[in-house]
């Protein structure tokens, strides 16, 4: 198997689970007892409705940017491909590193948030790298 598609995978299971989270944040905790998932207050879980579905849609969207730069990976388009696939995986590692920084009940979920890009990236490293031989060669 080439390094890439180990990486694209990577970036693959982020949307994934970008997705698992829009549907968890808009729709789950819109109910009664969607609270429960965050493991929040019910006293406190209709006030933050409004929040949860508005981050339920950034996540969608963070899933279809990542899913849209895969499209151009397939297509031989890289440089679309790049930008699509770096930005959405960045801004997903970027909203890991403030989820893990800033509420330690959600630690884990900052983790699940974070590291499938993350791998995404240390691998797609490999793969530029063996280019970069390639090329040289």
């Amino acid at each position: 198997m080439k390094i890439e598609w180990v990486s694209y995978f990577f970036f693959f299971m982020a949307a994934l689970i970008h997705i698992y989270i829009f549907i968890l944040e808009t729709f789950l905790f819109q109910r009664a007892d969607g609270y429960k998932a965050f493991r929040m207050k019910k006293e406190d879980h209709e006030a933050a409705k409004p929040w949860a579905l508005n981050q339920g849609v950034y996540n969608l969207f963070l899933a279809v940017g990542m899913l849209i730069g895969l499209y151009y990976v397939n297509q031989l388009e890289i440089k679309v491909a790049g930008v699509m696939v770096s930005f959405s995986g960045f801004c997903m590692i970027a909203a890991g590193l403030v989820l893990f920084a800033t509420n330690k009940k959600m630690r884990k979920g900052a983790y699940i948030q974070m590291i499938p890009p993350l791998l995404g990236f240390f691998f797609l490293v490999f793969h530029v790298m063996e280019k970069i031989k390639a090329a040289g060669h």
